[in-house]
């Protein structure tokens, strides 16, 4: 039975649901759980998945009782959403920029012990203001540019002296270092990728020699994603960031097809999307647009309810799917299952999951965290 088969006798309790909506498959979203902690005990990494993903609670408790041993933030918005909700571990992996951040940052360490990234002296000099003699010392590691050349220190001798730096301060801990390798998970060859995620570890690899050639320890080696953990697990890294593992999308699609065992991630994230319009031959359209479905990633397929359709987008509150020729129009009010182009985007436009498990009541899932112009 193929998993859109298998889900198909769902789309009837998805009948009261406005649409559009995110809907997650549950059964697939432990599985993909349960696989990914279960490579990184085999590897003797810990695993600290990407909560930018899903910003989901209800899913960073599910990864932490499978095994992690906290949860990544990209926001400190997304960190005191979890921290809300009783996460722990959480890390925080972009250098931030202003005071109000460190403040911020450092109330949630005082709730419960927490890390963050920085790359520059300017974010030690930001936390050193906002501290007071109440907070408990920050736990810090030195963000590596591993070739992405986005955030991190451009070099091994400036990774050195930041740790030098933070160790100085009694009101900080070295704690490791960072190193995160975007430009590598989704490079769809595998031995390209391979080898383009062993460059990065060399950089890596690199930073961390120096910072110990000054007398510092380098206790926690943090980074890797979903397409790369498979040959990063065996170092330099301690623990693994992997993300989107947990849901998939169209793009992450395209890379597994090559990859052998990683193919056993299944796509966990769909958009539930209504037929609105079928005035013209061979094409529909559904209320699912660029409000709905994030851009930057490849067209999201049609899983479920119009078999050989293509999508593209048709504006901000609109998609049109080509039907394949000869196919019979589809009626309005046609429920639809796609993918997401691009999973950590798409629901970072939605307020909430709908949880489908074919033995339990539809599940609402809050997704917290998203961007926000206030704290």
């Amino acid at each position: 039975m193929t998993q859109a088969t298998r889900i198909a006798p769902g789309l009837a309790a998805f009948a009261e649901i406005a649409t559009p909506a995110l809907v997650i498959d549950l059964p697939v979203l432990d599985a993909n759980l349960a696989r990914m902690a279960a490579a990184a005990m085999d590897a003797g990494v810990a695993l600290r998945p990407h909560a930018k993903t899903h910003k989901s609670p209800d899913i960073a408790r599910r990864q932490l009782d499978a095994g992690a041993v906290g949860i990544a933030c990209a926001t400190i918005g997304e960190a005191e959403a979890l921290a809300a909700r009783g996460i722990h571990g959480l890390l925080l992996t972009a250098p931030f920029g202003s005071l109000a951040t460190a403040r911020r940052l450092l109330d949630l360490n005082q709730r419960a012990p927490m890390l963050a990234v920085v790359d520059h002296p300017a974010q030690v000099e930001l936390l050193h203001r906002a501290s007071r003699p109440s907070d408990p010392p920050v736990s810090m590691l030195v963000d590596v540019d591993v070739g992405q050349r986005r955030t991190g220190v451009a070099n091994a001798g400036a990774g050195a002296e930041l740790a030098g730096l933070i160790a100085a301060d009694g009101r900080f801990r070295f704690a490791g270092v960072q190193g995160y390798a975007g430009h590598v998970q989704h490079i769809v060859d595998p031995d390209e990728r391979r080898a383009a995620a062993g460059q990065s570890s060399e950089v890596l690899a690199r930073a961390v020699e120096a910072i110990e050639t000054e007398g510092l320890a380098v206790p926690l080696i943090s980074g890797s994603g979903t397409g790369a953990f498979a040959f990063d697990r065996d170092g330099p890294y301690t623990e693994l960031q992997t993300g989107s593992y947990a849901l998939m999308d169209a793009d992450y699609d395209r890379v597994r097809r090559g990859d052998g065992e990683d193919a056993a991630f299944g796509v966990a994230l769909y958009v539930l999307a209504t037929v609105v319009s079928a005035s013209r031959p061979g094409q529909v359209t559904i209320d699912a647009g660029t409000k709905a479905i994030a851009t930057n990633g490849p067209p999201p397929h049609v899983i479920l309810g119009a078999d050989g359709a293509r999508f593209r987008f048709g504006g901000d509150e609109h998609g049109i799917l080509d039907l394949p020729a000869g196919a019979a129009q589809l009626p309005i009010g046609t429920r639809l299952l796609l993918s997401a182009s691009h999973c950590d985007p798409t629901v970072n436009l939605h307020d909430a999951y709908r949880v489908w498990h074919p033995d339990v009541p539809l599940q609402r899932w809050p997704i917290e965290g998203r961007y926000t112009t206030t704290p």
